[in-house]
């Protein structure tokens, strides 16, 4: 702005800048009234303490349902041995592709020409199904996979 005022060399130019605020002298006006506003004419919200106090509830309701939960015969044991980690949901997930990939070029490359060659498309089916019963064993963990298939809950829906 002070290229195009009127007046020409240092001394207009100086006249320029003392007549007209600074951006410094504008930005803490600014931040003084954005501090004042804070203090107190705003909402008087504070984040911060709500979120502690929110985490402070928060933490002590999974304190006592821990404790309420440990007391219980044998189930707390069994449940947090079936949580999963992330190299189980890697495996998990990878056998599952592969099973999934497997079944899909069974149907679609070798049942058409399933006359001509049966045994390729029941191998590439079988090893698909395969994978895919193998991708749940990873992800419960071989035991608990098999608790659960011999379970009676599950052979009561078979029969």
């Amino acid at each position: 702005m002070q290229w195009f005022s009127s007046g020409s060399g240092p001394s207009s130019s100086a006249a320029a800048s003392s007549s007209q605020p600074s951006l410094l002298a504008d930005w803490n006006s600014y931040a003084a009234a954005r501090s004042a506003e804070d203090a107190g004419d705003g909402f008087g919200i504070d984040i911060e303490a709500a979120v502690r106090s929110a985490n402070d509830r928060v933490a002590g309701t999974f304190g006592v349902v821990s404790k309420g939960v440990k007391g219980l015969p044998g189930s707390f044991k069994s449940t947090t041995s079936s949580v999963t980690s992330g190299g189980s949901l890697m495996y998990f997930s990878l056998f599952l592709a592969s099973g999934v990939f497997l079944v899909f070029i069974a149907f679609t490359i070798f049942l058409p020409v399933m006359v001509i060659m049966p045994q390729k498309f029941a191998i590439c089916f079988t090893a698909g199904c395969a994978f895919i019963i193998g991708s749940f064993f990873a992800l419960k963990g071989p035991k608990n996979q098999l608790y659960h298939m011999i379970s009676k809950e599950v052979l009561h829906l078979l029969s």
